[in-house]
C-alpha cells in the first residue's frame, strides 16, 4: 500500500515536519523557506505536506485530513492557488520565471492562500534569481513561497539572506539503498556508490549507460594488481581508467572510487567487517590479503596517498598522469614492505 505524503515526509524528516507544525501552531510560518538536501531525502515531501497542512479545510490532530476537497485537488495537482516551477535539464527556463512573476502579481483566486514551490532553485540563472528577489522579499500577506536545492551554494546569497533555510537530515542509509534497488541498480553498485553520494538523482545519471558499472570494476581490477605490487596496474591505468575518464565530472568519480576502495582496504586491515562501513564489498577477501602481506603504517601511507588526489584535478593536472604516478608511488611503496 503506497504511503500518504504526510506518512513520506514524517518518515523522511520527522524532525523538520514537527517543527513546521511547531511553527504552523503558534503562526509563525515565514514567507519564504529555502529546503536544503539532497535528491530522495524528502524536500518535495515536505513542501508537498505543508502545501495540505496549509490548504486543509479540516486537519486533524495537526495532519491534513486528505479528504477534503482542497486536499483532493492539492493531491490531484489541480489547485488554483499552488503554483509550481522546476528545471527542465540544466535551467529554469525564461518561460517558467515569467510564468512565476505574472502570478506573483495576482491575489489567490480562491480563499487568501497562495502558495509557490520552486524546485532547483539552484538552476536558476543570476539575472531570473534577481527578478525574483522582490516578490521573494515581499510577497504579500497569505504568500508563501518554498525554494528546494540539493546545493545550497550555488543559491544566489541575495536569496538565501531572504529565505529562512531549513537543512534536510540527511537520508539513511538503509533509505538511501532502498531507493536505488527501486531503480534496479546492482547491489555491489549501490553499496559502492553511496560511499560518493547520497543523491539519487547523480547515481541514477552515473548508471543510466552503463558507465559506473565498468568504473567500480575497472578501479576494482587496478586495485588488485596494485595492491599485489603489480605494475600491471600501469598498464591498466591507460587501457582502461582513461578510456573512462572521457570528460572532467566523470575523472573526478574515478579518483573517488580510487580513494574510496583503499579507505575500505584501511578499515579491513583494523579489523572492519562491518558491511555498513564498507562499500566494495567485493573486493574484501583481497583486503584481508593485504593486511597479512603488509604493515599498517605502509597500508596508512598508500591510503593518504589517495587522499591527495582529489585535489590535483582541481589544479588542472591531467587525469593520466595522476593515476599513473600514484601507482607509482604505491606499487613502490608496497615492494619497499615486501623487501624488508
Amino acid at each position: 500500500m503506497a504511503e500518504e505524503p504526510q506518512e513520506r515526509a514524517e518518515r523522511l524528516q520527522p524532525r523538520i515536519v514537527a517543527r513546521l507544525k511547531r511553527i504552523l501552531d503558534k503562526h509563525e510560518l515565514a514567507h519564504a523557506y529555502l529546503f536544503v538536501g539532497p535528491d530522495g531525502s524528502g524536500k518535495l515531501e515536505v513542501a508537498s505536506w505543508l502545501a495540505l497542512r496549509l490548504f486543509c479545510l479540516h486537519p486533524q490532530d495537526g495532519e491534513p485530513d486528505l479528504t477534503c476537497a482542497e486536499c483532493q485537488r492539492i493531491l490531484s495537482g489541480n489547485h488554483p492557488d499552488i503554483v509550481t516551477a522546476a528545471a527542465e535539464g540544466r535551467q529554469i527556463k525564461v518561460d517558467e520565471i515569467r510564468h512565476l512573476k505574472a502570478e506573483f502579481t495576482k491575489s489567490a483566486m480562491e480563499g487568501s492562500q497562495k502558495l509557490f514551490i520552486i524546485q532547483d532553485a539552484d538552476k536558476m540563472t543570476t539575472g531570473a534569481a534577481n527578478s525574483l528577489l522582490k516578490f521573494i522579499e515581499e510577497p504579500g500577506p497569505g504568500v508563501y513561497i518554498l525554494m528546494l536545492t540539493t546545493n545550497k551554494s550555488a543559491v544566489l546569497p541575495t536569496i538565501r539572506s531572504r529565505t529562512q533555510v531549513i537543512e534536510m537530515q540527511p537520508l539513511r542509509r538503509a533509505d538511501l539503498l532502498d531507493q536505488l534497488a527501486a531503480l534496479e541498480i546492482s547491489k555491489g553498485q549501490r553499496l559502492v556508490a553511496i560511499g560518493l553520494t547520497d543523491s539519487v538523482q547523480q547515481v541514477q545519471e552515473w548508471c543510466a549507460d552503463g558507465w559506473f558499472a565498468q568504473a567500480v570494476t575497472g578501479v576494482s581490477q587496478w586495485f588488485n594488481s596494485v595492491s599485489q605490487g603489480n605494475m600491471l596496474a600501469f598498464v591498466e591505468v591507460q587501457t582502461k581508467l582513461v578510456k573512462l575518464a572521457t570528460d572532467r565530472d566523470k575523472q573526478q568519480v574515478l579518483l573517488d572510487l580510487i580513494t574510496l576502495i583503499w579507505r575500505d582496504a584501511l578499515l579491513v586491515a583494523n579489523g572492519i567487517s562491518d558491511p555498513d562501513r564498507l562499500h566494495f564489498v567485493n573486493e574484501q577477501g583481497q583486503m584481508q590479503a593485504l593486511a597479512g602481506q603488509y604493515s599498517m603504517a605502509q597500508l596508512l601511507t598508500v591510503s593518504q596517498l589517495t587522499l591527495e588526489i582529489r585535489h590535483l584535478l582541481g589544479q588542472n593536472v591531467n587525469f593520466q598522469n595522476i593515476v599513473e604516478q600514484l601507482t607509482i608511488r604505491i606499487v613502490q611503496t608496497l615492494r619497499a614492505v615486501g623487501a624488508e
